[in-house]
């Protein structure tokens, strides 16, 4: 187990202060509209991995509601990944339907009016061009969005001010780069589309003091039976990103019948929890700074990574009591029977989790928006949902 003195973390971290935190800004319909402009028109912003674009002319279309906007996906017949306003030229109708994803053979076609784009953006045909009045078709292309990759991770950027190596900064941009994400390219999605602010929801996350009670009958079992309270191995905090990270359990682990035979053939998430995964695993560990790091590139995207497995978050804000939360859980390519069987009580184990996570989510932003409660009352286990609303706070006040 962790060492247990109390208060590491705002002794660590004295300029976060202990005050309560206000639960108003995570109500305000007026602050939401802020965070919109000031955040997320401003960031980096994750929206998926480059092997899901591995074919020349492969698409995919994301709504991105905190951009107002749909963005278009695409791998040139030059090799090139490029990002798009999906946003036909003519009358504004989104190219391709929200959520689509294919292979556009090079073309792109609006339904509309048939106006046909290239996969660099460029407009190439128009039907019944003769008939308009001094149309340049040169500066009708698709509107490009800022683009780059970074570990096999696409970021864009609506407003860039600086470039995606910058905004990452040292230890989340440099330490990350021993994984062997290129290893882990099977996953699975859950979707869930819940009435809760997007910093509820991610507050949930980003704190272990809720294991105990939360998740006794999931991640709890990744701890000894007297597990009653949770030290993190480590936070850090730099710039707007931060990291908490969990120590080994492994010599106290005892994991269940099924759990041990799934741990002789790769990692689950029960045993990568408590850092008890089976195997070589020592291309996971000099990457990592504890059995679990949780990774959270500001604003809303996480990189959970374990030994043989990892998972992330996509946080979408939708409305001021609305998000989409996007997981996906990360594991090897399965071969035989036997390792789709383990991939699949990983991903079964860790979804009942997230389920007991799903269960507080909008039930905390009813009572928040009951009026009942003024403030968040942190403790030094939450003390990266403090510095989370400590700098949403800071930059949407500019």
């Amino acid at each position: 187990m962790e060492q247990t003195e109390h208060k590491r973390f705002s002794q660590k971290f004295p300029e976060l202060g202990t005050d309560p935190i206000p639960v108003a800004n995570s109500v305000s319909p007026e602050f939401f509209a802020k965070e919109k402009e000031r955040i997320f028109k401003r960031s980096w912003i994750n929206v998926g991995r480059a092997e899901e674009l591995r074919t020349p002319g492969d698409y995919i279309v994301k709504r991105m509601d905190m951009w107002d906007t749909s963005i278009l996906l695409v791998r040139g017949r030059d090799g090139e990944l490029r990002a798009f306003h999906n946003v036909c030229q003519h009358r504004g109708n989104l190219l391709v339907g929200d959520s689509e994803k294919g292979n556009c053979k090079g073309f792109l076609t609006c339904k509309f009016h048939g106006w046909v784009y290239d996969d660099s953006g460029k407009l190439r045909d128009v039907p019944d061009e003769e008939n308009f009045h001094n149309l340049d078709k040169a500066v009708l292309g698709l509107k490009p969005i800022a683009l780059d990759t970074w570990l096999g991770f696409i970021f864009v950027n609506l407003r860039p001010e600086q470039s995606l190596t910058e905004y990452l900064g040292g230890y989340m941009g440099e330490k990350l780069n021993a994984y062997p994400f290129d290893r882990l390219e099977t996953f699975y999605t859950y979707k869930p589309d819940e009435a809760v602010n997007w910093k509820v929801l991610l507050d949930a996350q980003q704190e272990g003091y809720h294991v105990p009670s939360l998740h006794k009958r999931t991640l709890s079992l990744s701890f000894p039976k007297e597990f009653v309270r949770f030290r993190s191995h480590d936070m850090i905090i730099h710039g707007p990103h931060r990291i908490l990270s969990a120590g080994s359990n492994a010599g106290e682990f005892v994991p269940t019948p099924v759990g041990a035979v799934a741990s002789k053939i790769g990692a689950n998430s029960i045993d990568a929890f408590a850092g008890a995964a089976g195997g070589d695993m020592s291309a996971y560990a000099d990457a990592m700074h504890g059995v679990f790091d949780f990774n959270l590139i500001f604003p809303n995207f996480v990189i959970g990574l374990l030994y043989g497995t990892y998972f992330t978050y996509n946080i979408w804000p939708v409305a001021v009591n609305r998000s989409i939360w996007e997981i996906r859980m990360y594991y090897p390519k399965a071969r035989t029977a036997s390792q789709a069987f383990t991939n699949e009580y990983g991903k079964v184990a860790f979804r009942d989790g997230l389920m007991e996570d799903a269960s507080v989510h909008e039930a905390t932003q009813r009572g928040i928006e009951s009026g009942a409660i003024e403030n968040f009352q942190f403790q030094d286990e939450e003390i990266l949902c403090r510095h989370g609303h400590l700098t949403v706070q800071r930059m949407v006040n500019g």
